[in-house]
């Protein structure tokens, strides 16, 4: 055993990584997880990352720890990737990574900064704590597969899909109930004109409170601000269903490109509104993104029974082992 955490901390050097570093932090995270870890895919990245900040702990002249500061936005910083060597846990190491973390996104000005962390990680949330983190959101990532409304020629058996369980049947079956569930509904893509009663409504919006007012990106969260918003409506990434000239739910959305591990995406970066309008409009997301050519619809929800009803009755699936909570600090 290496020593007391007070030794550990005494000793530990704490610097920018190198790329020689790479093979010893694998290493380590190679069983972070049962499948593995995802450090080996966003390494390079990170390690070329001119923003942000790269860090790693050094003990006995060997890399023990490591973490990543990301500044999503010029004033909000994202810690992640937080690991220690098994070998060398509690022994105070990922508080001295953490605390140099923040440094570093203060230094970069960052005013805020924020994290993900398993519901289930009670060691990481008692150490967050300690820095001042206050937990802002509790969230669920779904997934759907796009549809596609295929007409009968395609099933070799015109105006008739070819059975119960087919593709066809299944997209036939979920067109028909979206025109059910749209029925009275206007759908619209809303533009910069749009932009003062849309920023009105969020402001007042019932899940705000739940899902710290954040847009997300695949792991990571940032503030829904007013400029974003403006970018948003500009490019035409906000879909809205409106009911009697009220708001139901609103998506902001992108689309995301097919990599060599993973398929085309819509991503739904921020989600808001009534339960069934969220539904609703999810629905028609799933039907927008078989018309891009995209594999799936992804986005994160506040962990609410209402909303997991009402995503599950439009195709979506969530593992509810795997909520995840946001915490943030302000940076003085």
């Amino acid at each position: 055993m290496m020593g007391t955490s007070a030794a550990a901390e005494d000793d530990l050097v704490v610097r920018p990584a190198r790329a020689e570093d790479r093979e010893a932090v694998l290493a380590f995270c190679a069983q972070t997880w049962s499948d593995g870890d995802y450090i080996p895919y966003v390494w390079d990245a990170w390690l070329q990352d001119a923003r942000g900040a790269l860090l790693v702990a050094v003990l006995a002249g060997r890399p023990v720890g490591v973490v990543h500061t990301r500044m999503i936005a010029d004033d909000e910083a994202w810690l992640e990737g937080i690991r220690v060597d098994p070998a060398v846990r509690q022994q105070g190491i990922g508080r001295v990574l953490t605390s140099r973390a923040l440094a570093a996104a203060h230094e970069r000005g960052a005013a805020v900064a924020r994290l993900f962390t398993a519901q289930t990680n009670v060691a990481s949330k008692q150490m967050i704590a300690k820095f001042g983190f206050a937990r802002v959101a509790e969230m669920l990532r779904y997934e759907a597969p796009a549809l596609e409304e295929l007409s009968g020629d395609a099933a070799g058996n015109p105006g008739e899909p070819d059975a119960p369980e087919s593709p066809v049947r299944e997209a036939t079956e979920a067109v028909e109930q979206r025109e059910d569930m749209l029925l009275g509904a206007r759908l619209m893509i809303a533009g910069e004109e749009d932009f003062e009663r849309i920023w009105e409504w969020l402001i007042h919006s019932n899940l705000r409170p739940f899902n710290g007012g954040l847009e997300f990106e695949d792991w990571s969260a940032l503030a829904l601000s007013e400029p974003s918003l403006r970018r948003a409506l500009t490019n035409g990434q906000v879909h809205l269903l409106e009911e009697w000239q009220t708001i139901q739910a609103l998506a902001l959305i992108e689309e995301v490109a097919a990599r060599e591990d993973e398929p085309g995406e819509l991503r739904v970066r921020y989600m808001d509104g009534a339960s069934e309008g969220i539904g609703r409009l999810a629905l028609v997301l799933r039907e927008e993104a078989g018309q891009r050519g995209l594999a799936r619809v992804g986005m994160w929800l506040p962990n609410l029974l209402i909303l997991r009803d009402a995503m599950s009755g439009a195709g979506f699936g969530s593992d509810a082992d795997e909520v995840m909570e946001v915490y943030a600090r302000e940076l003085s």
